[in-house]
């Protein structure tokens, strides 16, 4: 993981990199202790480049960690209604190729993984101008919702308040990973509350 990351990195010349992993809490904790006593010279990611690391929303809850909202795409700055669940969608529909190639020899096999994977891609890639236009608009149109919500409730709060709340958010966002300021997002025992009523990370075993 360490070496793929870091050869994406190398090939964009972009600031704020956002990195979606289903284990980023665990991943990221000793990145930067890693790269300095293992990683080769070309390779190190340079101080300028700030990274981000995030949890897909589907998985992230499963976590149920403490100061766990710092890896929640709910409340990191730009990212929209992004689920970064992406990559896993593509198994629903190759889930068959399991069976259709198991009796091929490895490289024959590969080769067809590779072409489906391509196509799949591909139909990705030559729909971009569509799909992307759509969740453009629909964007906009959340937006403005968004907008006019936050608006009405803040005007119906004390301004003291909101000052102090602001300040908080301000100040959680800007800490940088792992985060030690205060976590306006942190519900005292809602965490312990989710995992009681979604017993399925204690009872769930495979026959």
């Amino acid at each position: 993981m360490d070496y793929l990351f870091a050869l994406v990195v190398q090939a964009f010349a972009i600031a704020l990199i956002l990195i979606s992993y289903d284990i980023a809490c665990q991943w990221f904790v000793n990145l930067f202790t890693r790269m300095d006593e293992h990683w080769p010279t070309a390779l190190q990611i340079p101080p300028s480049k700030k990274l981000i690391p995030a949890i897909p929303k589907l998985h992230e809850p499963m976590h149920g960690w403490k100061n766990h909202d710092q890896f929640s795409l709910n409340f990191i700055p730009g990212v929209g209604k992004s689920d970064m669940e992406t990559p896993e969608r593509v198994w629903a529909g190759h889930n068959a190729l399991g069976n259709s190639t198991k009796t091929q020899g490895p490289c024959g096999r590969h080769n067809i993984l590779n072409d489906h994977f391509g196509f799949w891609n591909w139909l990705k890639y030559v729909g971009m101008g569509r799909t992307l236009m759509s969740k453009y608009k629909a964007a906009l149109a959340e937006r403005n919702w968004q907008i006019e919500g936050h608006r009405g409730l803040t005007n119906s709060l004390e301004e003291t308040l909101v000052t102090k709340w602001e300040s908080m958010c301000i100040a959680w966002e800007g800490d940088e990973y792992p985060k030690t300021c205060e976590n306006p997002y942190e519900t005292p025992g809602a965490c312990k509350f989710f995992l009681a009523a979604t017993p399925l990370r204690n009872t769930y075993q495979i026959p």
